[in-house]
């Protein structure tokens, strides 16, 4: 089950990566699969950023069952993967995330949610080519290349991103991407 979910990951992200294109202006040669994947990485911001915007305060703990997260939840699950990730391409040690289970208002949700996006772009502006490739320890002992960790946090927020245009839909709300189509 694990090894079909992770093939179907490397498969989505890999189409992701290739419909993405270069966007956006680069600092990577031409030839570098972080070109793409930055540019990647910049929509799934732009969209997660644009449905946590979407909502007001008073849908913040919506969810559609009992089972499944509250948006604010899901947006500050999202706000310590982020750290998560994005410290391990760094090779940073950061505080617990924990921390962010205080967070109660959406203001305070959105000040978090963008700061951790600050953060991810402070570690892509200094990764390089050769930092990227280097092996870091990835989860049960495995070593793995440091960009392995930006495709899990794109993974992570597209899946999250996805959850969220339901809750906007089932309360009424068009989902920036889909706005005035």
């Amino acid at each position: 089950m694990t090894r079909n979910r992770l093939g179907w990951s490397v498969v989505v992200t890999a189409l992701t990566l290739l419909t993405a294109g270069p966007a956006l202006a680069q600092s990577f040669p031409p030839t570098s699969f972080l070109t793409p994947t930055k540019a990647t990485w910049e929509s799934t911001r732009t969209l997660v950023l644009g449905i946590a915007e979407l909502f007001p305060e008073d849908k913040y703990d919506f969810k559609p069952t009992p089972a499944v997260r509250t948006l604010r939840e899901n947006l500050i699950h999202l706000i310590g993967e982020n750290y998560f990730f994005f410290s391990k391409v760094s090779g940073e040690t950061l505080p617990n995330n924990s921390r962010f289970n205080a967070l109660k208002t959406r203001d305070e949700i959105l000040k978090e949610l963008r700061a951790s996006y600050d953060y991810d772009a402070k570690v892509w502006d200094s990764l390089t080519e050769e930092k990227a490739q280097e092996l870091v320890e990835g989860r049960n002992n495995q070593k793995v290349q440091r960009w392995s960790f930006i495709l899990g946090a794109i993974q992570d927020n597209m899946n999250h991103y996805g959850n969220l245009v339901v809750y906007a839909r089932l309360n009424g709300l068009v989902p920036p991407r889909s706005a005035g189509k």
